[in-house]
This record gives structure tokens, C-alpha cells and sequence, in this order.
């Protein structure tokens, strides 16, 4: 044991910096797998992060998609219904089977006016396209169920859009 003892005390200042050189590098293991848990530990929440903002955004257009399949089969439905009563209305306006004793007769045109079709429109000059009050009234009609159906899925995209948390 003597000889260890006096190794060491010649070897003091070696034995030091060996003892030092050791604790630095377990120091230095120590911090790096603290860093690299850490590291692991952020890149786990960020990952759970993205994964609950990508099942948002599939949540989100997948209510949004089922609110445009309603209104689209609502509005579906509604022309449809229009497009029935149209000829049905159609029908009943251009039948001429109906009384006419209480009315007074018509006259014929002058001879200085062109005759014309029952009820023509025409849509601008120049545009040979006639349209009848029956088929103006369809695309008003069209026209209108739009509208109300845009305004339909505005507000259902909108309260949905809320309900889930997204603001503009």
C-alpha cells in the first residue's frame, strides 16, 4: 500500500487531473442525455400538436363538407319542386279552355302594329332571344332558391365554424 501512496503523491497533480478529466465527461454524459430527453420530450408535443390541429382540420371540412351535401340536396329537391309547379302553373295559364262569357271580346291588332305572341319579353337589342313571363318567372324563382340557399350555408358554415372554435 505504500507504493500506491507514494505513486500518489508523486502523481498528485496527474491523478487530479485524471479524477477531474472523469467527472467532467460523466458531467458531460449527464447534460447531454438530459438535453436529448428534453428534446425528445418537445418533439413528442409538437408532433401531438400537429396531429389534434390535422384531426381539427379534417373535422372541420368534413362538417363543412355534410353542411354543403344538405343544402345542395335541399336545393335539389326545392328546383325540383319549382321546375313541377312551373309546368303545372304553365299549363294552367296557357289553357284557353277556360270561361271567358263575363270578359268582353278582344279586338284584333291595328294594321299598324306588328302582332305579336301572347306575353313575349325580349331581353335586349340586338339578342334575338325571346323569353316568356313564365320562363322569367322560373329563373327568378331559380335565382331566388340560390339565394336562399347560399344564405342557408353561410349561416351553418359560420355557427359550425364557431362551435368548433375557429375564428376569422
Amino acid at each position: 500500500m505504500s507504493w500506491i501512496r507514494a505513486f500518489l503523491e508523486l502523481n498528485k497533480s496527474l491523478f487530479l487531473m485524471g479524477l477531474l478529466l472523469m467527472a467532467f465527461l460523466l458531467g458531460l454524459q449527464m447534460g447531454q442525455s438530459r438535453l436529448q430527453r428534453r428534446w425528445d420530450a418537445e418533439k413528442q408535443t409538437v408532433q401531438i400538436a400537429q396531429a389534434k390541429q390535422e384531426q381539427h382540420a379534417a373535422d372541420v371540412a368534413q362538417v363543412q363538407n355534410q353542411i354543403s351535401k344538405e343544402i345542395a340536396d335541399d336545393y335539389r329537391k326545392k328546383a325540383s319542386l319549382l321546375a313541377s309547379r312551373t309546368v303545372v302553373s304553365e299549363r294552367v295559364l296557357d289553357n284557353s279552355e277556360f270561361s271567358s262569357g263575363s270578359l268582353s271580346a278582344v279586338s284584333g291588332n291595328s294594321a299598324g302594329v306588328a302582332s305579336a305572341s301572347s306575353d313575349p319579353l325580349s331581353i335586349a337589342q340586338g339578342i334575338p332571344e325571346v323569353k316568356s313571363c313564365a320562363e322569367l318567372i322560373y329563373e327568378a324563382q331559380i335565382t331566388t332558391l340560390m339565394l336562399v340557399e347560399l344564405q342557408k350555408w353561410v349561416r351553418a358554415i359560420s355557427e359550425s365554424m364557431t362551435e368548433v372554435g375557429v375564428t376569422r
